[in-house]
């Protein structure tokens, strides 16, 4: 049997096809626009790089500086709150070392946290000096620093209502001790209750001191601010057993 010899057929290409040697990607970039376009690219690239390594280098030199400072801060913090601790046996040189401090903590760490409570000890320090208008610029201070933050607002608030009180502005002191009570948290709202009705009290308004009171036996029958208030209760004629009862123990008794 013959073969028949089948020649091979030449394939040309289209003219539309390029090889791989005249793709754009191996091409030199020309100096007309494509490769204008090609360097402009490139060199945002290359930018972009440069960002980012700038970027980690800058965030990681942040944090390394954020550190330092909270730590800064904490260590005259600690020290300062050491002399007022030691103020608080009479030493007023000791007190005016530690506001100093504090105001040194406050001014030069303003975005630390040992900044964050630092005005609330000032302000302590200057009513205890008999300086409550100073006290309260520094409250305010303190409040406009820590906007949201509920754990420590609370304390502001009742300083806050400690020192109207002592100014005997009662209505502005009530409305500080009622922004205690209302945080979620309840932190000091024993103490709050206890001064409400000690407002009341003072106003000789004995009805609703004695509601402020039940309220803080109810709610807090461990507070001491309850045991403070127990003879304010007997006074208003409500005998012990009448009182809010003890809570209940955490496991049965045998």
């Amino acid at each position: 049997m013959g073969y028949r010899i089948r020649k091979k057929t030449e394939v040309f290409a289209s003219p539309r096809q390029e090889t791989m040697t005249d793709s754009p990607l191996s091409r030199p970039a020309s100096s007309g626009p494509g490769g204008d376009r090609t360097k402009i690219s490139l060199a945002i690239a290359g930018s972009i790089i440069l960002i980012l390594l700038v970027g980690t280098g800058l965030a990681s030199h942040i944090i390394s500086d954020k550190k330092k400072k909270e730590s800064d801060a904490a260590t005259i913090e600690v020290s300062a709150e050491q002399l007022y601790t030691q103020g608080q046996h009479g030493s007023t040189a000791d007190l005016e070392k530690s506001k100093t401090m504090f105001k040194e903590v406050y001014q030069k760490y303003s975005d630390t946290k040992s900044a964050a409570v630092a005005p609330l000890f000032i302000a302590t320090i200057d009513n205890q000096e008999g300086k409550p208008k100073n006290a309260i610029d520094w409250l305010h201070k303190g409040l406009e620093k820590n906007a949201g933050n509920t754990r420590i607002l609370p304390f502001y608030y009742e300083s806050m209502g400690v020192t109207f009180t002592t100014t005997k502005e009662y209505d502005q002191a009530l409305a500080m001790f009622q922004k205690v009570i209302k945080f979620p948290e309840k932190i000091l709202a024993d103490a709050a209750y206890f001064n409400i009705g000690m407002i009341y009290e003072t106003l000789n308004q004995p009805a609703l001191a004695l509601i402020n009171f039940q309220k803080l036996s109810k709610e807090f029958p461990n507070s001491p601010w309850a045991a403070e208030a127990t003879p304010y209760l007997q006074r208003n004629g409500m005998p012990s057993s009448q009182m809010a009862p003890a809570p209940l123990p955490s496991t049965p008794t045998k």
